[in-house]
């Protein structure tokens, strides 16, 4: 009897930490500012160290942290995941969800945006969309592209610098949108619904495809004159085929 009783509480222990998202490991529930700090580091690790730096450019924005809400479409069914055992935060950043365990784990991220369950990404103060990056023309042998259009459209407006296979774009209207396209104008990347600064790596000039990663406002002035010595020093966003 005592053994079922004792195996009763235990049980009861569990799920009571599986429903309040309590860490066994950190003997706690992570504070919301906590997995919020955790979120921005991981999404935005060269750009803001934690919420205050976040609120120097987003004053009016304030990150969300959900425990029983899916902003991403992947959770499942959320009461039976928690159930057994399965206890993960989502925090809403402006342009993303971070999924971080109890223990404060980062699991996963997901863009906000067009088409996604976190839309639409939420703009700062003083919208700004800077892209710094190169074209390739894919495989086999993803040599360098030099002809191609790089053009704000969808009543934004800014500038654009292309050198060799290297191409920079600032604009700082409301909803900027920026099509990168082969010289027969068919679309290769549409990058909307986006705020900051970002490198990205356009290795097949034919496909829609690309990488991105958010960069700090420095890193993208020094790199936005296309120098080739500040490109050899680009962290890897494209994989072992990316020419910088």
């Amino acid at each position: 009897m005592k053994v079922r009783y004792l195996l009763l509480v235990v049980f009861i222990c569990f799920e009571a930490a599986n429903m309040t998202g309590f860490s066994w490991t950190r003997l706690r529930r992570l504070s919301d500012d906590e997995l919020i700090d955790v979120a921005i580091r991981y999404k935005y690790p060269d750009v803001y160290s934690g919420i205050g730096a976040l609120g120097v450019d987003y004053p009016s924005f304030k990150p969300e942290v959900h425990y029983w809400e899916d902003l991403t479409g992947e959770a499942g069914n959320l009461f039976w995941s928690k159930f057994l055992g399965v206890k993960r935060f989502q925090v809403r950043l402006p342009d993303a969800v971070v999924v971080i365990s109890s223990n404060g784990f980062v699991r996963l991220s997901r863009r906000c945006g067009e088409n996604s369950w976190c839309s639409p990404a939420v703009a700062p103060d003083r919208p700004v969309l800077g892209i710094v990056g190169t074209v390739q023309g894919g495989p086999p042998d993803y040599e360098v592209v030099t002809e191609f259009l790089v053009r704000w459209s969808e009543g934004s407006e800014g500038s654009v610098l292309i050198s060799g296979h290297c191409f920079a774009a600032l604009s700082h209207s409301q909803k900027p949108t920026l099509r990168i396209s082969s010289v027969r104008n068919e679309d290769v990347v549409t990058i909307r619904d986006q705020y900051g600064y970002y490198l990205v790596s356009i290795k097949d000039v034919r496909r829609a495809g690309y990488g991105m990663l958010k960069i700090s406002e420095e890193e993208f002035r020094r790199s936005q004159t296309c120098d080739k010595a500040v490109r050899a020093e680009w962290p890897n966003v494209g994989g072992a085929s990316w020419k910088r």
